[in-house]
């Protein structure tokens, strides 16, 4: 018998908050989006990069719409090319050297952002949005966070190599005059914890396969995934999901990406969802702010 996968993935929601231990400060929710360049990797279609870049600004758009309407914050894991209004091209030669086959990688050389036009966003927005950072900052949406510079998977390059893209996402982070203290792993591939406490970083989302909601490595907290994107459709099972969580006064983390704000329908759908979360009185919280609340507790 074939089994819905949006119900499947609320089964395995509710049955990861279920596992969560009870928050003094709960029950709380952190959304998170994950905004990227299309031109971070190595994408060689300029039209399909286009297309995926202006769907893309639709949708941050809509996030900060949301986020100041509705007077709730959210995370924005930026990479840093796409926290850029201007540059004059970033290829470059990414070594791999670990496989991985669920994202194609093998060990070699990889050419990124191979199509970044050199531009700036009035130009080319469609890559560059410096300009809608700037106005999430100025309506509230909270934390702007790293998602490295590059989008390059930590864990399959080397040290040296993570630890200089790290470098530069904060030196574009503090162009908005930001302290880069949270990171969301590129690829959900997480790795390469011992580079971040010495740079300031002391929170980190990764994928859903955690046990915990929260833990900690080399001195930094590691928050869980719990849902992505718009794994589950059903409003309906939303109001469950926000029912246990309210009920278990525990954490729930949910990153999207802007794209996925492109469609009216899904648009409405999340609307939708951040009103029942609010009348549930459920905290939302950024990763910065759930820091802060941890260690009063």
């Amino acid at each position: 018998m074939m089994i819905d996968r949006s119900y499947k993935s609320l089964m395995e929601v509710l049955a990861s908050l279920l596992l969560n231990r009870s928050l003094d400060f709960g029950p709380v929710i952190l959304i998170s989006f994950d905004v990227e360049s299309p031109i971070d990797s190595y994408i060689r279609e300029i039209d399909t990069a286009k297309n995926i870049g202006h769907k893309n600004r639709i949708g941050l758009a809509r996030l900060i719409e949301a986020a100041s309407d509705y007077e709730v914050p959210f995370t924005l894991f930026s990479t840093g090319h796409a926290l850029l209004k201007e540059c004059r091209g970033h290829k470059s030669v990414i070594r791999i050297i670990k496989r991985n086959r669920k994202y194609g990688f093998r060990a070699g050389e990889y050419v990124w952002h191979l199509v970044d036009p050199g531009s700036n966003y009035v130009e080319s927005p469609e890559f560059y949005y410096g300009d809608l950072i700037e106005e999430a900052v100025k309506f509230g949406v909270s934390e702007i966070a790293s998602h490295s510079f590059s989008h390059i998977p930590y864990s399959l390059v080397d040290d040296e190599v993570a630890e200089n893209d790290l470098k530069r996402s904060i030196e574009a982070l503090r162009l908005h005059g930001i302290e880069a203290f949270s990171f969301a792993f590129p690829f959900n591939l997480a790795g390469k914890f011992h580079i971040f406490q010495k740079h300031g970083i002391k929170m980190v989302r990764i994928s859903h396969r955690a046990l915990w909601a929260i833990s900690y490595r080399n001195g930094t907290a590691i928050v869980k995934t719990h849902i992505t994107d718009f794994s589950i459709t059903s409003l309906k099972h939303w109001r469950k999901i926000a029912d246990l969580l309210s009920k278990k006064k525990t954490l729930l983390s949910w990153y999207l990406h802007p794209v996925s704000l492109y469609d009216e329908n899904m648009f409405n759908l999340f609307k939708e969802i951040i009103k029942y979360l609010k009348n549930k009185e459920i905290t939302f919280l950024t990763f910065r702010e759930l820091y802060d609340a941890i260690q009063l507790t």
